[in-house]
C-alpha cells in the first residue's frame, strides 16, 4: 500500500465518509443499513469456490478509553488475514455496530484511536487500541460479561487470531485499551506478526 493510497484514505477520514481501504490501495466507502449495522465492503480476494462468514462487530470503550474520543480523533478497524497478505482498513463510528462478509480463514482484528490532525496517517499518533476479548468473541453480550465479572483489562483480551469458519455468524468484540494499558505494545505487533511469513509492513 503506497503513500499515496493512503494519504486519499486519510483525507476520507477526516471529511467523516467513512472511507475502506485494502492492501493494494483500493478505496470505497462503509454502508449504513437500514438495520443500523455499518456494512464494511471488503475486498478480500477469494476463489469463487470459497465461502464465506458475516461477522458482526462491537467496541466496548472503558472510561480511560471515552475520555480519549475527542473530536480531533480517528477511529479505525484493522482486519489483516494471515497468510494471504490480504488488509482492509476502514474507518469506524463508536454508536453504531459494524458487519462484514469474510472468506474463510485466520484473522486478526484490531481497532484504534488516532490523532486527526496530521496530514499523513503515518504520522498520526495512536492513543487506544481495541482487541478481542478473550473468551467471548462469539458473544454479542460483553459488555454485561464484563461488568459482571470485573478484571484487569489486558488479561480480558486476546490479540491472536480468530478462526473464521463453518458456524457463523460471529461476533468480535473489540475492547479498546489505552496504550498506556499495554505492556511492550511495538514488541507485541512484532511478535503476532513474525508468525506470518507473508507479513510486509504498510
Amino acid at each position: 500500500m503506497d503513500n499515496e493510497a493512503l494519504n486519499r484514505f486519510w483525507g476520507e477520514v477526516s471529511r467523516g465518509n467513512y472511507p475502506i481501504i485494502d492492501y493494494e490501495g483500493n478505496l470505497g466507502y462503509s454502508l449504513l443499513s437500514q438495520d443500523g449495522l455499518l456494512f464494511i465492503r471488503n475486498d478480500f480476494k477469494a476463489p469463487n469456490y470459497e465461502q464465506f462468514e458475516l461477522v458482526f462487530g462491537d467496541l466496548f470503550l472503558p472510561d480511560t478509553v471515552q475520555e480519549l474520543l475527542f473530536k480531533d480523533r480517528a477511529l479505525l478497524l484493522m482486519v489483516y488475514r494471515k497468510g494471504m497478505q490480504n488488509l482492509l482498513l476502514s474507518q469506524l463510528r463508536t454508536d453504531i455496530k459494524f458487519m462484514l462478509d469474510l472468506p474463510h480463514g485466520e484473522y486478526y482484528f484490531f481497532a484504534f484511536v488516532l490523532d486527526m490532525e496530521t496530514e499523513s496517517l503515518l504520522d498520526s499518533r495512536i492513543h487506544a487500541i481495541g482487541f478481542p476479548s478473550r473468551k467471548y468473541s462469539n458473544n454479542p453480550e460483553l459488555e454485561t460479561v464484563y461488568l459482571n465479572n470485573p478484571v484487569d483489562t489486558w488479561e480480558f483480551v486476546d490479540p491472536s487470531h480468530v478462526d473464521i469458519k463453518r458456524g457463523g455468524p460471529y461476533y468480535i468484540n473489540l475492547i479498546m485499551l489505552n496504550i498506556e494499558e499495554i505492556p511492550d505494545c511495538s514488541m507485541l505487533f512484532s511478535e503476532l506478526f513474525q508468525e506470518d511469513e507473508s507479513w510486509s509492513p504498510l
